[in-house]
């Protein structure tokens, strides 16, 4: 009797399955399960951008850091300040806030991770419909406790779209199942990352040479896989084409000439003061050039943050951009050598620096966004001023989150390699491989023009723990399926 009734259950999951399969595959949804699947996406969406801004929630008030003022403030004036930035994420606080409050912009962002985040979801568990919405809820779980994701959207900075980037850049190399609107949406959203912030750009550029790469090695090479390879990548390139276009406008609109980073000889200057190698250009050529800053040989600066905030020459060295370019060719060209051996230590050091909570822990510009928030929001300066973090009460909880989300990126990564080397799940694996090469390229570039930061590995930190979280849901996929399997053929046994 209790074999009988196991088979009629069996038989029941079998027809439930077989079901399923017709449905997919004949007869189109009809509206009202459309409307309901709908309907619960939104429900869904809803809830995970709930538990991402669950910072900003817990703050008061979105979360803020020295260079957002700057942002703000350009967003709003349409004014260039130096150091300047990529004007990019300053245009995108100013339309997506609406000019009334900063809750509307993290709410945007919030909103763009949610639905990237869902297409990478489906498309790692291969568009399993049944499991694909209880999958996405449980990512979003683990990454909201256990990674820097919340803490970048809560933010105002654009650290969020680093991460946005690799997962639209992704999608858009490898899933081929996507509609053409999933493809436009995707690729607005590339866009927008590639033009938030002005590492991004040589990053997307790099990276979409790994993902073609990758993409041909794992085809047959046949005319038909490099016609659908093409395709792709004018997929990716368009965007990254119209980001540098309209950084470059919006320069030359704000008077800084028709460029996509005015302010680059400044950063790679920083750069190589803090590891000594400008200040040794200085001393053998001062002599033989006529520098401003000759002038203060005796007194260089000895760190970027010296440099770019605190020192007096880059204030001098300002109106002088010829200067710094012909400094940091230089010193490039007079020790080429120890400029490679030297990105290649920091880029290292890059790898490893991933603290979570970098942007509260460093926070030294207070007095500064006190007086842009009330310029630029002012039905906000309330809450700012009430928030935690204005009031020094978040760091420990960053501190907290700190050593938990660096163990788990650690074991992620470990994890992920072991399950990788099995070759079972295709398309996580290529997602993982695909992480690993992103990681690298914004440690490399990051650390190559700009310095090693916390907060430059921490925005892209929580990739592995996506990854990880795949695999586990492929492993949980295949046990189930596993268990079924053997009832099957004990059922099939008796009508052989």
């Amino acid at each position: 009797m209790g074999s009988l009734n196991r088979s009629e259950s069996v038989r029941d999951r079998i027809s439930s399955w077989g079901a399923d399969l017709e449905d997919a595959n004949f007869n189109p949804q009809p509206e009202k399960v459309k409307g309901e699947l709908g309907v619960r996406r939104l429900f869904v969406g809803a809830l995970a951008a709930f538990a991402l801004v669950s910072i900003a929630l817990y703050n008061g008030y979105p979360t803020v850091f020295s260079d957002t003022g700057g942002y703000l403030l350009t967003g709003k004036y349409f004014v260039a300040l130096a150091p300047f930035r990529a004007p990019g994420y300053a245009i995108f606080t100013r339309l997506t806030s609406m000019g009334i409050s900063a809750w509307f912009t993290i709410v945007v962002q919030a909103a763009m991770v949610v639905y990237v985040l869902y297409e990478t979801c489906d498309y790692l568990t291969e568009g399993d419909r049944k499991f694909a919405d209880l999958y996405f809820l449980a990512s979003v779980c683990v990454l909201t406790a256990l990674t820097s994701l919340p803490w970048l959207i809560s933010l105002l900075m654009p650290d969020v779209f680093a991460g946005l980037l690799f997962l639209s850049a992704f999608l858009l190399a490898f899933a081929e199942e996507l509609k053409p609107i999933q493809r436009l949406v995707l690729a607005v959203i590339f866009t927008i990352s590639i033009a938030a912030h002005t590492s991004l750009l040589p990053i997307a550029a790099l990276f979409v040479v790994v993902a073609v790469i990758l993409r041909l090695r794992q085809t047959n090479r046949t005319a038909l896989a490099f016609l659908s390879t093409r395709s792709v990548l004018v997929w990716l390139l368009v965007p990254i084409l119209a980001a540098g276009i309209f950084t470059a406008a919006l320069n030359r609109q704000m008077g800084l000439g028709f460029r996509l980073s005015p302010s680059r000889n400044a950063f790679l200057l920083a750069r190589l003061f803090g590891d000594g190698l400008a200040a040794d250009f200085l001393r053998e050529n001062c002599p033989k050039q006529d520098f401003i800053s000759c002038e203060y040989l005796s007194q260089l600066p000895q760190t970027q943050e010296e440099f770019l905030f605190q020192h007096p020459l880059y204030l001098e060295l300002k109106g002088h951009e010829d200067e710094m370019e012909k400094i940091v060719r230089g010193t490039i060209l007079a020790y080429p050598v120890r400029f490679a051996a030297s990105s290649a230590k920091e880029t290292l050091l890059q790898l490893a620096s991933l603290r979570t909570g970098d942007e509260i822990r460093s926070y030294g510009a207070r007095e500064w966004n006190s007086n842009v928030i009330p310029l630029v929001f002012p039905g906000d300066f309330q809450a700012f001023i009430n928030g935690r973090e204005y009031r020094d009460r978040l760091t420990s909880l960053a501190d907290g989150a700190a050593a938990l989300d660096a163990t788990v990126f650690w074991l992620s990564l470990a994890t992920c390699l072991l399950l990788a080397r099995k070759g079972r799940f295709r398309r996580v694996n290529l997602f993982f491989y695909s992480a690993i090469a992103y990681l690298v390229i914004n440690a490399a570039i990051c650390a190559t023009f700009a310095g090693v930061y916390d907060r430059y590995q921490g925005r892209v930190a929580w990739i592995l723990p996506l990854c990880l979280t795949a695999y586990v849901y492929c492993l949980a996929r295949d046990w189930k399926r596993s268990e079924v399997m053997p009832e099957i053929e004990e059922l099939e046994a008796p009508m052989e």
